[in-house]
């Protein structure tokens, strides 16, 4: 009976010890995955959705909504209409297009020339290209418009919506915004009439160019 028994416990061991285990964790390291679900690359609109707001993403969904050339110019025609800068004097905005302007972008070296095919000289004002330039940001520009000041009236109450409305089309529809004030060059600064144009890159690549004029004495 022993002699029996011995050779079938054998074979008992053995199956254990060679059979797989039950535990799905308990794989050899060097065993492969075979779950398909596990193996399968994410789909792209999964990896995007997972993937954290990078600056290249958040510049990509900027454009995507961008409107073309034409439609950035019928919103500010839209939006500067019957809208007045105030200075010592008040004058309109006029909205110019400078088809493929955009490469390379407007500077200050760069401003006169870009835009002296809709320049108009004014009566016993110095010539264009005899004016200084000067730099600003559209926020520094547009402060005295749309920042609540003690003594405003109605009037500067119900204008500043429209010039907070004209800044968010330009910040949200053009790029490289910049703000330049050229005029003539006196010991105390530009005066007394200065240019202002407000330049930015369309989608298109076109610059579109706000200008107006501030009179400082």
């Amino acid at each position: 009976m022993v002699r029996l028994l011995v050779p079938a416990l054998l074979a008992v061991l053995a199956a254990c010890t060679t059979a797989p285990s039950a535990d799905p964790d308990a794989r050899s390291p060097d065993t492969p995955q075979t779950d398909a679900a596990a193996d399968a690359p994410p789909t792209p609109a999964a990896a995007l959705l997972a993937a954290p707001m990078t600056e290249p993403l958040r510049q990509a969904e900027t454009i995507a909504h961008r409107l073309p050339t034409t439609g950035v110019q019928a919103a500010l025609d839209a939006a500067v209409q019957g809208l007045l800068y105030t200075s010592e004097s008040d004058y309109p905005f006029g909205v110019f297009v400078l088809p493929g302007a955009g490469t390379p972008h407007v500077t200050a070296y760069t401003i006169k020339q870009k835009v002296a095919p809709f320049y108009v000289q004014r009566p016993q004002s110095l010539p264009l290209a005899q004016r200084a330039v000067e730099s600003l940001t559209l926020t520094a520009l547009f402060k005295p418009y749309v920042e609540p000041q003690d003594w405003w009236g109605d009037f500067e109450k119900a204008r500043a919506p429209l010039f907070q409305k004209l800044k968010k089309i330009m910040t949200s529809q053009l790029s490289y915004l910049h703000v330049y004030r050229v005029g003539p060059k006196t010991p105390w600064g530009l005066s007394p009439d200065i240019d202002v144009f407000i330049v930015g890159t369309t989608v298109d690549g076109d610059v579109i160019v706000l200008w107006t004029v501030s009179i400082e004495t």
